[in-house]
């Protein structure tokens, strides 16, 4: 729903309106925007300059409004249009052609399913609705090159993202724009202190992190990550609240990170919020929770869904994408993971990824300070090393490092 207000939001821009004006299907939007989106339509064609909530309330109140009741849903409505943020004429063009293709697939099996229920012998309507599906326009970068040049992108492109654990550089080399890695393992075994290690990194090295924290507390998330940065205590932070006086280290870095608490939100609309940001890398923690607008028969063919989008935003986003997942309970006292142990995989999940990392725990721990971790590498994409390696943990300044 939130990406469909922001899109009527768009189009009351002439300019951005006239692109998608083919495609532009009121009847795509849900029914209480629907009026809304054919009041825009109606307007546009009789007006040659932007729109404002104000024209819109008047055209509706003289065509179709006509209660006190129906007048404050009216406004309610628009108030949510109007608050929430406008997005470039790409984003719009790109989600308005999603609706419209949407629309049209339902309006067909619509049909469908009453030539099946009158057992009728012709699929005529069917065919022509289909027929008039839009389509995406081609584009030139879809091309790719053939010369040295371009070949040898294939050789430079990684690396951008080095590993903070030094063992996995070593092995792998770093991470690239477009690549989607999935870090997993069991509950309490460190995904978000590891993935919360390495954005450290990252953003030490001035990268743009967006880091969606859909399970443990936003707050606990960022002091994960200052605790990486500055190598502080919870005590050590503490003190620096009371006295008012801030780590310098982490002063330098905070700017480059953004930490978003969410519930429920639909990945489209990170998607969309990416191509306006331009993170140089997203992180999705407990990306299984968030939800797609399509409905799916079961969970792994949602799940697979889903981290195929999540494989499209780190292409349309050029970013680096981490994936946080759990593993299953057959992953529970391994040591070595790996991602057949993805909670309810099927493959469909681990089929998407460029790098696949499993955590594991092993029973006995040097002391209650520093543990150890197996991290085991099952897929590889990057440059095709497979084994596992281990790690020591300091849980209290979250510093991952086998030189402890």
């Amino acid at each position: 729903m939130s990406i469909e207000l922001r899109l009527l939001n768009s189009v009351l821009e002439k300019d951005i309106y006239s692109e998608v004006a083919g495609i532009f299907t009121p009847s795509a939007f849900t029914d209480e925007l629907e009026d809304v989106a054919s009041a825009i339509v109606e307007l546009h064609s009789n007006f040659e300059c932007d729109l404002d909530f104000d024209i819109i309330r008047e055209h509706l109140v003289s065509t179709k409004v006509n209660t006190t009741a129906k007048k404050l849903v009216l406004d309610e409505v628009l108030a949510r249009i109007e608050e929430v943020k406008s997005v470039n004429v790409e984003v719009t063009r790109k989600f308005i052609f999603n609706l419209a293709r949407k629309r049209q697939r339902l309006d067909a099996l619509n049909k469908l399913a009453q030539i099946i229920e009158k057992n009728e012998d012709t699929h005529e309507e069917v065919i022509n609705i289909l027929s008039k599906l839009p389509q995406e326009e081609a584009d030139d970068a879809e091309i790719v090159g053939s010369d040295l040049k371009d070949l040898g992108e294939h050789y430079t492109a990684g690396g951008e993202f080095p590993f903070s654990v030094n063992a996995l550089q070593d092995a792998i080399g770093g991470l690239g724009r477009g690549n989607l890695v999935v870090i997993f393992g069991r509950p309490e075994v460190g995904k978000s202190s590891l993935v919360a290690h390495e954005v450290a990194g990252y953003i030490s090295k001035g990268l743009r992190v967006e880091y969606y924290a859909n399970e443990e507390p936003g707050r606990k998330i960022m002091l994960n990550i200052r605790r990486a940065v500055t190598k502080e205590t919870d005590d050590e932070i503490r003190k620096c609240v009371e006295t008012g006086k801030d780590n310098k280290e982490w002063m330098k870095v905070k700017s480059n990170l953004i930490v978003r608490q969410i519930g429920d939100i639909e990945i489209d609309l990170i998607a969309a919020r990416a191509k306006e940001d331009k993170p140089d890398i997203i992180i999705l923690d407990q990306v299984d929770k968030m939800s797609l607008a399509s409905k799916f028969n079961n969970t792994a063919d949602r799940l697979k869904a889903l981290y195929e989008r999540t494989r499209v935003l780190a292409k349309t986003g050029n970013c680096l994408v981490i994936n946080i997942s759990q593993a299953s309970a057959d992953a529970e006292g391994k040591v070595e993971v790996t991602y057949s142990h993805l909670e309810n995989s099927k493959t469909g999940k681990a089929g998407e990824a460029d790098l696949i990392i499993g955590i594991g725990k092993y029973e006995v721990m040097s002391n209650d300070r520093v543990q150890t971790r197996t991290l085991t590498v099952s897929k590889n994409k990057i440059n095709g090393w497979l084994d596992r390696t281990d790690v020591n943990f300091d849980r209290f300044t979250n510093q991952w490092s086998g030189n402890l």
